[in-house]
């Protein structure tokens, strides 16, 4: 039987849908006072590591500055939640070992810098508060008054390494056959009984660490042995895009290649980069990205070590040509330095004289990837293939989860965790 005709018959039989896109999951990566800025969330020792830890041996970072120089007296907490991002079941006494809710209590402002900031950094697990089951998680940080207003919100995933899933790079349908990336996966759980794994299993994928265009709660296509398939024609699937646009922005002395001019501006130094073009339809090119990434470093300070607090908020003034203004929507600067959102500090405004798109935007000197974004004025959706464009051969990096819910279990463990880089055909 075709793969087409097996997943219709499985769908018809199971009445149910395959798969929940993230568009149906409460989006809770969030920041919710506007003068925080660069935060960063990762596995520790890995700039570009995605929140995801081992239950046993793992460890992740935050950091954000405040604008505010004066210290907030912020508190942390630790929720669990099931595999589509609700409540868990569980007491948070079921999962957290010692503290409810602590304290951040390593902060420093900045120092030799033009824009003065707090810099603040938490490491998890601590001493007085430990994860002890497996699941996705939300971290919750918020200060410490009256109201407790949260100030940020971040998700991230502890498994157990039990079962490993072998993904592979397939082949999809004639139409995305040279824009997108599709894949299969197989499980086979050897040594650990799973009863039912038609009901049991679940997979989460996600592209190059993003849950903005991740896919949750796919199901088996069928169990074939001792192996559990996820095969399905035209389900799994993502836009290859292309290698990012990117930026240097670490030295206020020298010009990196997409600098054009550095100059000192009335409250900080004003980086004018080199105009972008439309490159929807150009020829794809290979060159070494972070994925859509950034991270935070100065070189203007030699052998420093203290880049988090040394690095400068500098003024960065992005431009792309166009001929003429897109009709009915706006241009945005989209990726991780927006937090793969609709940020409207980073919508751009078209001069009709220059024929530009421009937007001025306050970034902490690092190195950035980024793209433009198209939103529809009648959409909160990002369009950015239209001016990215889509090439089988980009690199990119896939994560897949493996969630476990047995029959009367009470929440979603999360026994499988592999991350692989996509290669050319």
């Amino acid at each position: 039987m075709g793969k087409l005709t097996t997943l219709f018959a499985f769908l018809l039989l199971s009445g149910l849908n395959l798969f929940a896109q993230s568009n149906t999951v409460k989006a809770i990566d969030s920041i919710y006072v506007e003068s925080l800025r660069a935060v960063r969330f990762n596995t520790a020792g890995n700039p570009f590591g995605t929140p995801i830890m081992d239950l046993k041996t793992g460890r992740l970072g935050l950091s954000f500055d405040d604008m505010e120089v004066d210290v907030r007296d912020m508190l942390y907490s630790i929720e669990q939640c099931d595999r589509n991002w609700q409540p868990s079941k569980l007491d948070r006494l079921e999962y957290i070992e010692g503290l409810q809710e602590d304290r951040i209590t390593n902060y420093k402002s900045s120092y030799t810098t033009n824009i003065l900031y707090m810099h603040y950094t938490l490491a998890i697990p601590t001493e007085s508060m430990r994860i002890t089951k497996s699941g996705n998680y939300i971290l919750k940080v918020f200060e410490d008054n009256a109201d407790k207003s949260l100030v940020l919100t971040r998700r991230f995933v502890v498994y157990e390494q039990i079962v490993v899933p072998i993904p592979t790079m397939t082949f999809s349908v004639p139409t995305k056959y040279n824009t997108h990336h599709e894949l299969d996966v197989n499980i086979e759980p050897k040594q650990f009984r799973i009863q039912n794994p038609m009901n049991d299993i679940r997979l989460t994928i996600m592209q190059n660490g993003r849950w903005d265009n991740a896919f949750y709660g796919i199901k088996p296509a069928y169990v074939q042995g001792d192996r559990i398939v996820f095969d399905y024609q035209d389900a799994i699937v993502f836009p290859a895009g292309k290698e990012w646009r990117y930026v240097d922005l670490r030295s206020s002395r020298f010009r990196s290649e997409r600098v054009q001019s550095i100059n000192k501006g009335d409250e900080t130094w004003d980086y004018l980069l080199r105009t972008d073009l439309d490159r929807g339809r150009e020829p794809y090119i290979l060159y070494p990205d972070i994925n859509g990434q950034f991270y935070i470093e100065t070189t203007d300070y030699d052998g420093s070590s203290e880049s988090y607090i040394r690095a400068d908020y500098v003024n960065a003034q992005f431009s792309l040509l166009k001929k003429t203004p897109i009709e009915d929507a706006d241009i945005y600067i989209y990726g991780g330095l927006t937090d793969w959102k609709i940020d409207k500090r980073f919508k751009m405004e078209y001069d009709h004289g220059s024929n530009l798109y421009e937007a001025d935007v306050l970034l902490k000197q690092g190195f950035y990837n980024y793209a433009y974004a198209i939103v529809p004025k009648d959409a909160k959706t990002a369009d950015i293939a239209t001016l990215e464009g889509n090439w089988y051969e980009a690199e990119n990096e896939y994560t897949i989860l493996v969630h476990f819910t047995p029959f009367g279990g009470r929440h979603d463990r999360v026994i499988g965790f592999y991350t692989f880089k996509s290669s050319k055909r």
